[in-house]
């Protein structure tokens, strides 16, 4: 009989370097509803990370890199740079997802100069007063702009292969500034792709996040499924592991990489309960419970 246990190796998909954030972006649960302290990660739990990564899945690490953020600005961080070239180092492709306002030219240099794998660029809305409506910053919109523009310049002489995706987050806010912008960067040297990003909810348990979303949930009659208890674990800024990326206030921790190796997290009790949990058909941890994802 089963007993949650897998014989694959542990993978994580995304290393929260920070959770400190300056933007309040309206689609974004922590800026409604994360209620858990800030910081950010120390040098020696990200290399612990990774190096655990690395010996127990090289494959993984080789092949799919990981992504270093998860609710926080990244570049925020006062060595993210040193942590991105760790990863690099130990041959783990670093990607991360920031927005364009924090790249000042010294930002852009140090990020670029660790040469990152793929960086998807977030920048909504089409003028300051529609960037502050989605963003919650004014007057940022045409800085963004200029900002992006001088980064793309300085990617083309220090990192060319960095690979740039444009993203804009799909909702009744921004679609009327996705129809303008689109053609703009869509062909603009230097970006690689555009991206129409879809909306989510996230764990579902930000009412105000929720209220954004347009199409109907499915019907709860309908099978539950997750492809994350079985394939990685999100890790925030503190060590504590979490099974995704939607775990924006570590509603469901599996264990502390402090304490415990990736490898017997993996296989814990925590874990293990919650894929037996999917086989039942029946999710009711506060995690899971209402994920828009949870009936697809």
């Amino acid at each position: 009989m089963f007993d949650g246990r897998l014989n694959t190796p542990f993978a994580v998909f995304n290393i929260e370097l920070t959770n400190h954030c300056p933007f309040k972006c309206v689609m974004c649960p922590r800026t409604h509803d994360m209620t858990r302290a800030l910081g950010h990660m120390s040098f020696d739990v990200f290399q612990r990370i990774i190096d655990q990564l690395v010996d127990a899945n090289p494959e993984y690490a080789r092949n799919h890199g990981v992504w270093l953020h998860h609710f926080g600005e990244s570049l925020v961080h006062p060595e993210f740079d040193r942590l991105m070239a760790y990863a690099a180092g130990r041959g783990v492709a670093p990607g991360l997802s920031v927005n364009p306002l924090m790249l000042t030219e010294k930002t852009a240099e140090r990020l670029l100069m660790a040469k990152p794998a793929k960086l998807y660029l977030s920048l909504d809305g089409h003028d300051d007063e529609s960037f502050a409506r989605i963003r919650g910053v004014e007057n940022a919109y045409q800085k963004s702009v200029e900002r992006l523009l001088a980064f793309l310049e300085q990617k083309r002489a220090l990192s060319p292969a960095t690979r740039v995706i444009l993203s804009m987050i799909h909702f009744d806010a921004n679609i009327e500034s996705i129809e303008k912008m689109r053609a703009y960067w869509e062909n603009r040297e230097g970006i690689d792709q555009f991206l129409d990003k879809p909306f989510t909810t996230f764990d579902g348990n930000s009412p105000e996040v929720s209220a954004l979303r347009r199409r109907e949930a499915s019907p709860d009659t309908a099978p539950v499924s997750c492809k994350f208890p079985s394939q990685s674990v999100t890790i925030t800024w503190d060590g504590d592991v979490v099974p995704c990326c939607f775990d924006f206030d570590k509603r469901y921790v599996l264990g502390n990489v402090l304490s415990e190796s990736l490898a017997d997290i993996w296989n814990g009790p925590a874990l293990r309960a919650l894929r037996l949990e999917f086989l039942s058909n029946r999710v009711e941890n506060p995690l899971c419970r209402n994920c828009e994802s949870l009936r697809q």
